[in-house]
């Protein structure tokens, strides 16, 4: 049985060419990059190179300061946790958040620190107005995603960063970019942002490595402690991950994946059955032209049951975030005001480069018999 991969936006095949360089690396740049002797300094050359091609992807002059981590997950608690240093300290998060966003947020608030969520609008965009009425002179942390992962609406980042700019100056403002890191050209000094996140494994490359950018002056609290390897991150570097991360950054054809990307959203949409709509707007995409994610909203069935029906024909789809599926509400959509028995009639098809226009037409087909037979 052939399998059908449409969950990209939950992770990526490595690209064959990643795989290589990470082979290459784990035979002959396996030392300590703090070590001294010559293998070593080879090592450390190998990861500023790769450091300079990611940054080179965040920033226009190579300003800043870039942090190898695990992933947008520990990017995002370094900052979190790192900026949020006393309870006194109002903090602002979009609501509809990842969980590795939302999920600090709530340790924080659990733990005495004054957390506000600004709400989202009908078709998923942050609520600018009630974001101006949040923000106060004393805001010290604003964190929000670029790209939502369950509904793939793009935030209007400037305009988010110069809302809190007017009122909050002194205020650090991170930006999630995982889902729009190298899909889609843009430059941290255009956002005007403090911090981003971005991951390996959404963009063809390994799991478990990731970077933080953080803007030059910017300052955290360590919330790890140990070598003098980074700046707010401690421990020997995961040489081959980091070197297979900036192949799949080099590797990165943004335009060409957006236009074939593009094209199969457009098939997913000429054959989508019509029992099913977009959930944003029902189905106009007023606020964004993301293709690489489709949240679809079913006529009274369960994701769940059609995800798995799909499942035992070889096709995968995901319902949203990977790191939330297991969650009995689905956060981004109530927040858009969609009643919560409705969020869990939903399916996400995520597309990536490896997927065919043929591919998209075994899905809706698909789609409709599972359907027909659940009706």
């Amino acid at each position: 049985m052939r399998e059908i991969y449409l969950d990209n936006a939950a992770t990526t095949r490595a690209r064959d060419s990643v795989l290589e360089v990470m082979r290459e690396a784990e035979s002959n740049l396996y030392y300590n990059s703090a070590a001294q002797y010559s293998g070593a300094l080879s090592v450390k050359k190998a990861i500023e190179s790769a450091s300079r091609e990611i940054h080179g992807r965040l920033t226009r002059t190579m300003s800043g300061t870039l942090v190898f981590t695990s992933g947008a997950t520990e990017s995002n608690n370094i900052v979190m946790f790192g900026k949020a240093t006393n309870p006194r300290h109002h903090i602002i998060v979009l609501a509809g958040e990842h969980s590795s966003v939302y999920s600090p947020s709530v340790a924080l608030r659990n733990n005495g620190f004054d957390v506000d969520y600004v709400p989202l609008l009908r078709d998923g965009a942050a609520d600018l107005r009630s974001l101006g009425r949040l923000v106060r002179p004393t805001t010290s942390l604003v964190v929000f995603g670029m790209i939502n992962s369950d509904t793939g609406v793009m935030q209007p980042v400037r305009e988010i960063v110069d809302i809190i700019r007017r009122i909050a100056p002194k205020a650090h403002v991170h930006c999630d970019a995982v889902q729009a890191f190298c899909k889609f050209d843009f430059y941290a000094e255009d956002l005007g942002v403090d911090s981003i996140a971005i991951s390996a494994h959404k963009i063809y490359g390994p799991k478990g490595v990731g970077a933080l950018w953080l803007k030059k002056g910017a300052r955290l609290h360590p919330i790890m402690y140990g070598g003098s390897q980074q700046d707010y991150r401690p421990g020997t570097e995961n040489n081959a991950s980091i070197i297979g991360f900036a192949d799949a950054v080099k590797c990165f054809d943004t335009n060409a994946s957006f236009s074939h990307v593009n094209a199969l959203y457009k098939r997913l949409m000429d054959g989508l059955p019509s029992r099913c709509t977009l959930t944003i707007d029902g189905g106009k995409r007023t606020h964004t032209n993301n293709p690489y994610i489709a949240n679809i909203m079913l006529s009274n069935v369960f994701g769940n049951t059609v995800m798995n029906a799909l499942s035992s024909m070889g096709i995968y789809v995901g319902l949203g975030s990977a790191c939330a599926t297991s969650a009995a509400k689905n956060r981004t959509l109530i927040a858009m005001g969609i009643p919560e028995d409705r969020t869990r009639n939903v399916l996400r098809v995520s597309f990536g480069i490896y997927n065919t226009l043929d591919e998209v037409d075994e899905f809706n087909r698909a789609l409709g018999k599972v359907l027909d037979e659940l009706a």
